[in-house]
């Protein structure tokens, strides 16, 4: 069988699981992006880096120390604009103003935004014989911001920044956060 990952079905972001368990990304805190800006999911993972000793005495490195873990994440742009989008990416609050017909629902931005910390599933297309996949991160930190234009070259957009984090059992020790299967 040949393997490849073509497309993207759905990105869907829940709760970060209990004792690094993964979550269901079907429950009511799950939020389903909508409207993905073509070919903008992109990989960015980096290796780390090591800063290499050397002595006076010798022409080979003396030692090697990491100066920076790896990271591993991606990108991602969406269109989505909606009520929820905001809700769930700039944690806006809703808030009613006004009476009866002149009763009014305004979306009011938090003092300080904060980075989310999500789970977060990413399920591709099937195509021809390749099978959809679904990949897994139990614990991403995302950054969220906004791009694009209010004018009429372009939609204004939301711009994300997925980075994978540690995760941990109850005990505090380091397990797997990142999985996938054929779907």
């Amino acid at each position: 069988m040949k393997t490849a990952a073509y497309g993207i079905s759905t990105v869907t972001l829940d709760d970060c699981g209990a004792n690094g368990a993964y979550p269901s990304f079907s429950g009511s805190n799950a939020f389903e992006f909508k409207a993905i800006v073509k070919d903008s999911l992109q990989f960015n993972d980096q290796a780390g880096s090591d800063n290499d000793i050397e002595v006076e005495d010798s022409d080979d490195i003396y030692a090697s120390l990491q100066s920076s873990a790896p990271v591993k994440g991606f990108t991602m742009d969406t269109y989505d604009m909606s009520k929820e989008a905001y809700l769930a990416l700039q944690q806006f609050t809703a808030k009613q103003e006004g009476t009866g017909e002149n009763k009014t629902e305004w979306y009011e931005a938090p003092a300080r935004t904060e980075d989310l910390l999500k789970a977060v599933q990413i399920v591709t297309r099937a195509f021809d014989e390749f099978p959809s996949k679904t990949f897994q991160w139990a614990k991403m930190k995302i950054k969220v911001t906004r791009a694009g234009t209010l004018g009429k070259s372009g939609f204004p957009n939301f711009h994300l920044e997925f980075k994978e984090q540690m995760n941990a059992d109850a005990s505090g020790k380091p397990i797997s956060g990142h999985r996938w299967k054929n779907t």
